[in-house]
């Protein structure tokens, strides 16, 4: 059985607002945060305040025409490396937009978890994330990873994300 009283949590892009929720939630049972070219929302912020240009024209538009979802880019967007890009666009499906336009509530906690790291893609074009690896590049209470891939790790370096996974865990 596992031990469920030592959470090592990790979160992909927009991954970035619910582990931060639930560090909110469970922060005293959380070894370690993982956030994988992910936002790092502040409190009372939404996924409409952070995303690219792109991401939130493709959203508001959708929600002007009463959608529920909007759609999932396609991988060529994030920079996938060619040879998975079909697999992952038949994968894609929309993305939900209730969670975009609702603010996090946050108190700071994510800050003091004991173990936080911040792994940037750096073929992926986000300014965004890159303002976010170079604050925590610079804060010795994180670890940072810059890795040379697009967007997805998971599929364009899967053994290099195990082996920092492993090592932060």
């Amino acid at each position: 059985m596992e031990n469920l009283d030592s959470i090592v949590l990790a979160g992909h892009s927009y991954g970035g607002f619910p582990v931060s929720g639930a560090i909110e939630q469970i922060f005293e049972r959380i070894a370690s945060v993982v956030f994988l070219d992910a936002f790092l929302p502040e409190d009372g912020q939404k996924t409409l305040d952070l995303a690219s240009d792109f991401a939130r024209n493709s959203m508001l538009e959708a929600i002007a025409k009463g959608e529920i979802g909007s759609p999932a880019p396609a991988a060529a967007r994030f920079a996938v490396n060619e040879r998975d890009q079909a697999w992952v666009d038949a994968m894609l499906t929309p993305q939900p937009l209730g969670a975009s336009t609702q603010t996090i509530k946050l108190s700071g906690l994510r800050e003091r978890v004991a173990k936080k790291s911040y792994i940037r893609a750096a073929k992926y074009p986000q300014p965004r994330f890159d303002a976010y690896f170079r604050a925590k590049r610079a804060d010795p209470s994180w670890r940072t990873y810059e890795v040379p891939c697009g967007h997805d790790v998971m599929i364009d370096m899967p053994e290099r994300l195990a082996e920092i996974l492993l090592e932060v865990a």
